[in-house]
C-alpha cells in the first residue's frame, strides 16, 4: 500500500551520507552489465535511501572499466534467483571493480530479483531489507 511505502522511505530520512550504490544485473564475459535510471532497481535503491552510482544513462548498459571506477560505488547490489548467480570472489576480482569503496571493504548486497524489482506487495519490506543492509541501525523502526 502506498502508506507502507511512505512508512519505508521515511525509515531513512535522517541519514545524511547517502550510500552509492551500483546494481549488476551480470557479470557475463568478465563484463559488467549495470542499471541506470529509469530502471526497477534504480527505483528500489533510492527508496532505500540510496543514490544509484550510475548516472548519465537509462535502462541496463555494459559499464566499461572506467565508468565503473568513476562511479565509485560503497556497494554493489545483485540479484539471487534470476539467472547464474553473481560470485563475490569474482567480482571483486574485477580490478575495476576491486578500485571502488565497495571493492575496497568488499561490500556486496544480493537480494531474491522478484522480492527486490518486483514492486508488488512486499516492496515496502524490500526497501525496508534493502535499507538495513545499507544502513545497519541508522534505519529508524
Amino acid at each position: 500500500t502506498d502508506a507502507k511505502l511512505t512508512a519505508a522511505e521515511k525509515q531513512t530520512a535522517a541519514i545524511k551520507d547517502r550510500k552509492r550504490v551500483l546494481f549488476v544485473l551480470s557479470t557475463q564475459g568478465g563484463k559488467i552489465l549495470a542499471a541506470g535510471g529509469d530502471t526497477a532497481a534504480d527505483g528500489i535503491i533510492r527508496l532505500a535511501g540510496a543514490v544509484n552510482a550510475v548516472e548519465g544513462f537509462s535502462g541496463y548498459k555494459g559499464m566499461t572499466d572506467e565508468a565503473i571506477v568513476s562511479a565509485k560505488p560503497d556497494v554493489i547490489l545483485t540479484m539471487k534467483g534470476g539467472g547464474p548467480p553473481i560470485s563475490e570472489d569474482e567480482l571483486f576480482a574485477n580490478p575495476a571493480v576491486a578500485s571502488t569503496p565497495a571493492g575496497t571493504n568488499r561490500k556486496m548486497v544480493s537480494m531474491w530479483g522478484g522480492y527486490l524489482l518486483g514492486f508488488g506487495p512486499r516492496t515496502a519490506e524490500a526497501i525496508h531489507d534493502l535499507a538495513v543492509e545499507l544502513y545497519g541501525n541508522q534505519v529508524a523502526d
